[in-house]
């Protein structure tokens, strides 16, 4: 049987990151979510969406190795920093794959190759090194969408 697809901003970034129960997720539970801390599951589910032979991205680009083992060993969510990292990578991912219709190989190409607009850093080491960087390839994901030249 297919699923059903997402109802909400929402669902669809918690189907993204592989939350159980996503198609009951609203904004404020999401929140509550990442403040109580993802699953570290959520991590190698976004990375594998994205790069899935991890040939330029992996796990460890964005939770360090011996947390990312530490965390996963003991079966413990993860931090609300970690999470919201997550969280925001999670956003960029997902929009990147909409914005090129799931084309996950044009998505990749687009998050891994330089951008002008980004001071010629790519999008994926902007938006990994904070909200406010996941936030500004978000901005120019929106302007392209508007057909804004970027």
């Amino acid at each position: 049987m297919p699923q059903a697809a997402p109802k909400s901003e929402a669902s669809r970034i918690a189907q993204f990151m592989g939350l159980r129960k996503w198609q009951e997720m609203n904004d404020l539970k999401l929140v509550d979510k990442v403040e109580s801390g993802l699953p570290v599951s959520a991590v190698r589910r976004i990375v594998h969406r994205i790069d899935p032979h991890e040939v330029n991205l992996s796990v460890y680009d964005v939770i360090p190795k011996t947390t990312y083992y530490r965390i996963k060993d003991k079966k413990k969510p993860l931090s609300r920093d970690q999470s919201e990292k997550v969280f925001a990578l999670s956003k960029v991912f997902s929009e990147t794959l909409r914005h090129y219709r799931d084309d996950r190989e044009s998505a990749s190409m687009f998050l891994m190759r330089e951008h002008p607009l980004l001071g010629g850093r790519s999008p994926l080491s902007v938006a990994r090194e904070s909200t406010a960087g996941a936030d500004l390839v978000l901005k120019l994901l929106d302007q392209a969408e508007a057909s804004v030249a970027v």
